[in-house]
């Protein structure tokens, strides 16, 4: 997570170079992301839910790395490479299901290991302590307010949630823990991951894109977005009058979640970033959850997740269309700009782009892509 807000001092009418080109083209530059900044940091990889009992268990890829993340007999959720320590086989095709009897077992030359990783059984084989040397490679597995998130890289401890970053105090008082999936929608993009994030950085765009949002949050109509307005704007109010969520109709889908302060529902929505891979979206009466994964210079899977209140999802006239249609429809727009960016950064003769003043956000997101890069500033 990166503050990368600007300031009325710090704006100016000079053009900033943006990142060249080249890395958002070349695979080797590819492959050297997943490697410094994928296999590092911390991805989501879903909800503790959709693991409700022991042996369940779920596949996530980062990168051409699968994983394995299950339950095991003690309720803790824990993640291991899919790979035997045998042979090397994967050890699960199917995306979701369930260890039998709390084992994992190769389907190749059926060794088995425990839900912890421990090895169990290696048919016709007397291996004495094996278990000790051979258990399943782990991957480091923390859960955030009922989401489940990994990192790759076993080197080093890190720490997830509030402590080890404050910008997770920002959603404090949403009870994103307690909501349920209400909504899922996947699709990939013909663009690098880079350019998915840039865009989401900067309001720059939204005038021109984005219409239906900005009647619902007026100062998006001068470029702007909240985190980079001065205090004494007249835009203070995030969204427009007699706006109470993003939805078609600017009506909630249901009461704002108890605990909300009178300015995080006046706000109309409250953003968190976890780069490289996910943002969060609160608002009053639902949260949107945008997880971006790489799968190649040129394409990038986006998964968009709803999340409501038990309570209000088992109304009887419970509808959630409104905010999903909306939210569908931003992603949409954005989609097609992110496509014609990927397109247009091929010419030739482009070497790189520039920022302006109100891109600022993106500026901080280059220095953060540079620094775990290695790439000089």
């Amino acid at each position: 997570m990166a503050n990368t807000n600007t300031s009325k001092s710090d704006k100016s009418s000079v053009l900033q170079p943006s990142l060249p080109a080249e890395l958002y083209l070349d695979p080797v530059v590819y492959q050297n992301e997943l490697r410094k900044i994928w296999y590092r940091q911390w991805i989501y990889a879903g909800r503790t839910d959709q693991l409700p009992s022991p042996g369940d268990y779920m596949l996530h890829t980062i990168g051409n790395q699968s994983i394995i993340v299950t339950r095991n007999e003690k309720g803790r959720i824990g993640a291991f490479h899919n790979t035997c320590r045998h042979r090397g086989s994967a050890l699960c095709q199917a995306q979701q299901g369930q260890f039998k009897q709390g084992q994992i077992i190769c389907p190749y030359h059926r060794w088995s290991y425990s839900l912890t990783g421990d090895l169990l059984n290696t048919p016709f084989l007397d291996l004495a302590d094996a278990n000790r040397n051979f258990s399943l490679y782990p991957v480091q597995c923390q859960s955030w307010k009922g989401n489940i998130y990994l990192n790759l890289d076993t080197s080093r401890s890190v720490e997830l949630g509030e402590t080890a970053d404050p910008g997770f105090t920002v959603l404090n008082n949403w009870p994103l823990e307690q909501l349920k999936l209400g909504h899922s929608h996947q699709f990939e993009l013909a663009c690098n991951w880079k350019i998915f994030w840039e865009n989401y950085l900067e309001c720059y765009h939204c005038p021109g894109i984005h219409p239906e949002l900005c009647k619902l949050v007026p100062l998006y109509k001068a470029a702007l977005s909240t985190d980079r307005l001065d205090p004494d704007t007249e835009l203070a109010d995030a969204v427009g009058s007699g706006i109470e969520s993003w939805t078609t109709t600017g009506k909630a889908i249901s009461s704002p979640f108890p605990g909300l302060s009178e300015a995080e529902c006046s706000a109309g929505h409250t953003f968190m970033e976890l780069y490289p891979n996910q943002y969060i979206v609160a608002h009053s009466d639902y949260i949107r959850q945008v997880s971006i994964t790489p799968l190649a210079t040129d394409r990038t899977r986006i998964t968009a997740e709803w999340l409501f209140s038990e309570e209000a999802m088992a109304g009887a006239d419970f509808d959630p269309t409104p905010a999903i249609a909306f939210s569908k429809q931003v992603l949409a727009e954005d989609a097609m700009v992110n496509e014609i960016n990927q397109q247009g950064i091929t010419a030739l003769p482009h070497r790189q782009g520039y920022l302006t003043p109100q891109e600022g956000d993106l500026a901080g997101f280059h220095l953060m892509y540079m620094k775990w890069m290695d790439i000089p500033v």
